[in-house]
């Protein structure tokens, strides 16, 4: 045998997966955070102060008695199209480094995927740290997020930014303006896809991880919005480099968000201004006086994947009348592989697996990829990765699955 080569195992080896006990999670942080080159020691410090693991949901793979991969999901209230759903937030995928691709990540998805649909949750969700791995295990890139910085003395709004004169902004150390940031994040979260609900422990990590600050916006009838931000401060030999960045800006209004807008760009002594995540389609684009002058960079964000097709599919509102019929293949959920006819209008949805010609045919990862309403089924048909045998098909489909506002999560799990 060649000394630098480690034995492989047969192909055919069965990976035993099982779920685990509260006392085994530190193995479980162990076994993930070395390949996600992260601290096991700081994770297990974080979990200690605010517990987020559900370990009803975790899963090991073993080769023999030792742990060699793991995957665990959070029972989300996330928004999608139609209102807040229960979702799968898929987290914790870590497969340890001398036992890559044997075939041990694809056991644990098989096995996770199954529980989810056991579970009744028709969607799961993720962040994908690499995301060429996942595409085949049916998780498609469905939203994206923006990230922008601008410098001084550019960092100024167009005269036509409308703001209100009776809007104030209070500076508050963001643990004492908890309650508030919780409230106002709870009623927009709500209306924005892909956001979901934070217990406690969510806010005791956030606002544990560098965001000191909360820039709140209130009127007569109280707070209307914030921002969540961190100062760093900087010198250089011709004078001030100081930085804000920017974690987090929630508004109910176009006022509250100009208002916050304004306060951010104009900190004294403040050079650079670095937003961390905002919707694809902020207003911070429009407002911004000279646009040339914010440097943007688009990222994906959140990767959907439909556990169950057919649910997911009717339980979801559609912006016009559409009947289209579907062959879908799916490897890790065979239950969803067939021919489906979808008939959807603004009343309601129906979706029946039926002995039909299709119209699209298309894997899972492509319906997951298109159901937060801000990718084209088009534009998969045009790269040769969906097959429409119906001229029309796909932007039919493109029209009845839009939805106006860009989904966004804004917070990594």
């Amino acid at each position: 045998m060649d000394a630098q080569r480690a034995p492989q195992h047969p192909r055919d080896t069965p990976w035993t997966v099982r779920g685990v006990t509260p006392e085994e999670f530190p193995d479980v942080v162990g076994v993930y955070a070395e390949p996600m080159i992260l601290s096991a020691e700081d994770e297990l410090t974080t979990e200690r102060e605010h517990p987020l693991a559900e370990h009803d949901r975790i899963l090991v793979a073993l080769d023999g008695e030792r742990m060699v991969g793991t995957t665990a999901s959070y029972t989300l209230e996330m928004t999608l199209p139609g209102g807040p759903r229960r979702v799968a937030g898929i987290t914790g995928v870590g497969v340890w480094p001398t036992h890559r691709r044997r075939g041990i990540l694809t056991a644990l998805m098989t096995r996770q995927l199954t529980d989810i649909h056991a579970r009744g949750e028709a969607v799961a969700a993720m962040w994908a740290s690499e995301g060429a791995i996942y595409g085949r295990y049916g998780f498609g890139l469905a939203a994206f997020e923006l990230s922008a910085r601008i410098r001084a003395p550019y960092a100024m709004l167009s005269p036509a930014a409308q703001g209100d004169p009776e809007l104030t902004v209070e500076l508050l150390p963001s643990a004492q303006a908890r309650p508030t940031l919780a409230r106002l994040h709870r009623e927009a979260a709500a209306t924005r896809i892909g956001q979901f609900q934070r217990g406690d422990s969510w806010w005791g990590r956030i606002l544990g991880n560098g965001a000191p600050w909360a820039a709140v916006v209130s009127g007569p009838d109280g707070p209307l919005g914030y921002a969540l931000y961190a100062t760093t401060n900087g010198w250089s030999e011709d004078g001030t480099d100081s930085l804000v960045t920017v974690k987090e800006v929630v508004s109910a209004t176009s006022a509250a968000r100009v208002a916050l807008y304004q306060h951010l760009l104009s900190r004294d002594l403040v050079t650079r201004i670095a937003f961390s995540a905002l919707p694809a389609d902020d207003p911070l684009t429009l407002l911004v006086a000279d646009r040339n002058r914010l440097v943007e960079q688009t990222s994906g964000s959140l990767r959907v994947r439909l556990v169950d097709l057919p649910r997911a599919l009717t339980d979801r509102p559609y912006a016009a009348p559409v009947e289209v019929t579907m062959a879908v293949t799916d490897r890790y959920a065979p239950w969803n592989t067939g021919t489906w006819h979808l008939s959807a209008d603004r009343d309601g949805a129906a979706c029946e697996r039926v002995p039909r010609s299709a119209d699209l045919s298309l894997d899972v990862v492509h319906l997951g990829s298109v159901h937060l309403g801000q990718r084209s089924v088009s534009a998969l048909v045009e790269a040769g990765l969906v097959h429409e045998h119906t001229p029309g098909a796909a932007a039919r489909l493109d029209t009845a699955l839009h939805v106006p506002r860009a989904a966004f999560c804004g917070q990594l799990f």
